[in-house]
């Protein structure tokens, strides 16, 4: 469990980096195009890693349904982030987009008969909360922030489908695929309108892109392959922490308080969910044994 809470914290420290490359790539591209992108070159980057460390990639013979299906979710749940970081803030797009956790613990309580705790659930609650405090609309629910929350549903079922689809021939494996596919099912989209300038600049955003892509998806899909998705649910909202230090460096935005007891709720919530409240449980009953 400790191995999956510790590639997701990874994970989600280097999202924002992601985002904020999409959101200045939407304004030269449309959002299609940028997720055509940015998963056409995270394909090429899982599938060089894949050579160069000698690990075959596995094309299943059954389940493809499955994977088409997985692959749909996510690249709509991408590309509505991509719409919506053209339109509202970098913290109110990634804000509205991790209800993704809160959904996908439902679903995995739900359907996979996963635990759902009182930790858990203070964790989950604590999360939630300090993620509407960091990322509340002020004005109402402006067009961008509901792009954001559809993809977060979005996103939090392509994680609990993720989690239930555990034989899928490996998290490299499942990455190639799923890049490939995904790039494939967005190009008639990308270029309705005909091909963009290849330039420089633009190798150089889409090696970039590709690189994080690949990195934080295949930390999230290894995961989520380790441990519940009620434990690691509270661990996503790290990515809003990450999210406010890129803001802050490439957008001049200051946390103020209400952030700072939003960044400690989660912060509470994370360690709330995780920590092992059974072992202390059974340290205080031995405890109580010796005494008695």
């Amino acid at each position: 469990m400790q191995n999956g809470i510790m590639l997701l914290i990874v994970a989600m420290s280097l999202t924002p980096g992601v985002d904020a490359l999409a959101k200045y790539m939407s304004t030269l591209h449309t959002p299609f195009q940028v997720s055509f992108f940015r998963y056409l070159a995270a394909g090429f980057v899982a599938l060089s890693l894949a050579r160069l460390t000698g690990k075959p990639i596995v094309i299943p013979r059954s389940g493809r349904i499955g994977h088409i299906w997985r692959t749909g979710l996510l690249v709509s749940a991408m590309t509505l982030l991509i719409m919506a970081l053209s339109m509202v803030p970098l913290a109110n797009a990634v804000g509205g987009f991790l209800i993704a956790p809160i959904v996908s613990t439902i679903l995995c309580v739900l359907f996979l008969g996963e635990a759902f705790t009182i930790p858990r659930v203070i964790g989950v609650v604590a999360s939630a909360f300090g993620a509407f405090l960091i990322a509340r609309p002020e004005a109402g629910l402006e067009m961008g922030t509901l792009l954001a929350l559809g993809g977060g549903v979005l996103l939090g079922t392509y994680l609990a489908a993720t989690r239930a689809a555990k034989d899928t021939g490996g998290t490299l494996s499942t990455l190639v695929v799923q890049c490939f596919l995904a790039a494939a099912l967005l190009s008639p989209l990308a270029f309705m309108n005909g091909l963009p300038k290849i330039e420089p600049s633009l190798v150089i955003y889409v090696s970039g892109l590709g690189v994080l892509s690949a990195t934080t998806h295949f930390l999230t899909v290894a995961a989520f392959e380790r441990a519940d998705a009620a434990v690691l649910s509270p661990f996503m909202y790290f990515n809003l922490i990450a999210a406010i230090i890129v803001g802050y460096v490439f957008f001049g935005e200051t946390p103020g308080g209400i952030e700072m007891i939003g960044l400690s709720a989660i912060a509470f919530g994370g360690l709330a969910a995780a920590f092992p409240w059974a072992m202390v449980r059974g340290i205080i009953g031995s405890t109580q044994v010796r005494a008695g």
